[in-house]
């Protein structure tokens, strides 16, 4: 991203400054910013997440862009009608002329769901400007709250080519058949055997504590304790949110095999308050989040073949899953073996249980199923 943002820094402070800017309308602007760019950046400041921030940042950026080489004008001077078309290019993006071949401000259509996560981020922004007195108006509230551009997109429920969309979810036997896959990976080189290793652990962590990569990517050895006879691994989740997430048996003999691997002692102690839960490959510093998306990307890219030779449906899963699927797989199967619904909330630190209740929707439609799959009329007509 270092070229664009050049390029953005160079070409974002030649345009002229757009209609949109309060100072137009007699505002008083409440930030240090005296074009786009500096407004973008300190929103930007605001986000102390670095996993936000990059996402963040790369939506802001790549509208900026689109904005100056397509409309030549920056997002200051956006109308309602210029955000229709800048979602009509993300679901059908074409390369401006201008942009160097290796520049990956997107790689291809946006999917329906990637729309909308841009649409919320960049309202976010619009947000923050017009409540600086940055901009007079935040054109996106304008699209409505299912606008995602004028594009034709499928119905809730069904993909982009109106299928019906897959469960972002691994069903328990491919889960379990991952397992044994891994089992079966070559370790012939230490960096293999490191990578497989660590890799084994993140597949038992992410599933028995349910964290988000965010999660995992920032913890240390010193957030696990012992508390009331339990393992207890505190985690910072969203909105800074501190909960202590119980280790059940799997979870703690993964933690202990993974320690003795990397030359710990079987259970943390005191004084690991800096050492890294997960490591990079070198054994010292920590792993980023980007780090265990490709780690699990690569894992499941590598099963893809296998899997689907057993069953086609199983390959489909493995060649769209991500990290974040493994999280949804608990839940699902936590569900298919009748955890209480609120323990599940809680284990996926979910503020309600409405959020958790789509991974209980097939537990109740097999009941339906079951109710419904005998005779209704069966009853003595002679009562």
């Amino acid at each position: 991203m270092h070229e664009v943002e050049l390029l953005v820094r160079r070409e974002g402070m030649s345009v002229a400054p757009g209609e949109n800017r309060s100072l137009s309308h007699g505002g008083s602007c409440q930030i240090a910013a005296g074009n786009d760019l500096e407004a973008i950046e300190c929103w930007l400041a605001t986000i102390d997440n670095p996993n936000t921030l990059r996402a963040y940042r790369k939506e802001a950026y790549r509208l900026l862009l689109w904005s100056i080489s397509f409309r030549q004008k920056s997002i200051s001077g956006l109308r309602v009608e210029d955000l229709h078309g800048y979602f009509d290019w993300l679901a059908v993006p074409e390369r401006h002329p201008d942009w160097p071949a290796h520049w990956r401000l997107i790689n291809g259509p946006l999917k329906e769901s990637s729309r909308r996560q841009a649409k919320i981020i960049l309202q976010a922004l619009f947000d923050y400007l017009v409540n600086a007195a940055y901009l007079a108006a935040n054109p996106f509230r304008l699209l409505g709250k299912n606008q995602r551009g004028r594009e034709t997109v499928a119905p809730a429920g069904f993909d982009d080519e109106g299928q019906v969309a897959i469960n972002r979810w691994l069903e328990p036997a491919l889960w379990g058949w991952l397992a044994e896959f891994l089992d079966r990976l070559s370790v012939s080189t230490p960096t293999r055997l490191a990578r497989v290793e660590r890799l084994r652990f993140l597949l038992a962590w992410l599933y028995r504590t349910a964290a988000r990569r965010s999660e995992l990517a920032g913890a240390r050895m010193g957030h696990i304790h012992r508390s009331h006879g339990l393992w207890l691994w505190r985690v910072m989740g969203k909105g800074g949110r501190v909960v202590d997430v119980p280790l059940d048996r799997q979870a703690v003999e993964a933690l202990v095999r993974y320690r003795r691997f990397r030359g710990l002692s079987d259970h943390p102690g005191r004084g690991e308050g800096g050492v890294p839960l997960v490591a990079a490959l070198d054994g010292a510093g920590p792993i980023q989040g980007l780090q265990i998306y490709s780690s699990l990307k690569w894992f499941f890219r590598m099963a893809e073949p296998t899997a689907r030779a057993v069953d086609e449906r199983w390959g489909d899963a493995l060649k769209s899953a991500s990290t974040h699927w493994i999280r949804h797989s608990l839940a699902s199967h936590a569900a298919r073996a009748g955890v209480p619904i609120h323990l599940t909330a809680e284990r996926l630190r979910h503020k309600s249980h409405a959020t958790t209740q789509r991974y209980y929707i097939h537990a109740s439609l097999k009941e339906q199923a079951e109710a419904f799959d005998r005779d209704l009329l069966e009853k003595d007509m002679d009562e």
